[in-house]
């Protein structure tokens, strides 16, 4: 399998300026907002062909929500209840920042944020 890794840095806790991080061996170098927004709902498990698993960093969690999802964690949670009710769909699990450094040396397939510098990354573009 193809090892992809798609990761989201943020530069400061306001959030202005949403860098998003990759591994250096993928097959593309920016995304659009509703697609990164899609994988984190769950209504596509794939981006440009390639599957990606969606997790949180648990630090910046409501963060992130508000700003590329738009949602805030009410409307989440309530989101989350409606597609778990019909569908087998679950929300991304959430991680630490050095939980998901690990999990990327696994040679998993994941797209995450944080506010801090991931390894093995090179920046992806927010369209």
């Amino acid at each position: 399998m193809k090892l992809i890794i798609i990761l989201l840095s943020f530069s400061s806790l306001i959030f202005a300026n949403i860098n998003m991080r990759i591994t250096p061996n993928s097959n593309f170098s920016s995304l659009t907002q509703k697609e990164i927004s899609d994988v984190y709902l769950g209504k596509r498990t794939t981006i440009k062909g390639v599957k990606v698993i969606p997790l949180d960093d648990d630090n910046y969690y409501t963060e992130f929500y508000q700003t590329i999802v738009k949602k805030n964690p009410k409307q989440l949670r309530a989101y989350w209840i409606g597609e778990m009710s019909k569908s087998k769909r679950k929300p991304p699990k959430k991680y630490s920042i050095s939980e998901i450094e690990s999990m990327i040396q696994k040679n998993y397939v994941f797209i995450s944020y944080s506010a801090g510098v991931l390894k093995k990354s090179r920046k992806l573009n927010i369209k």
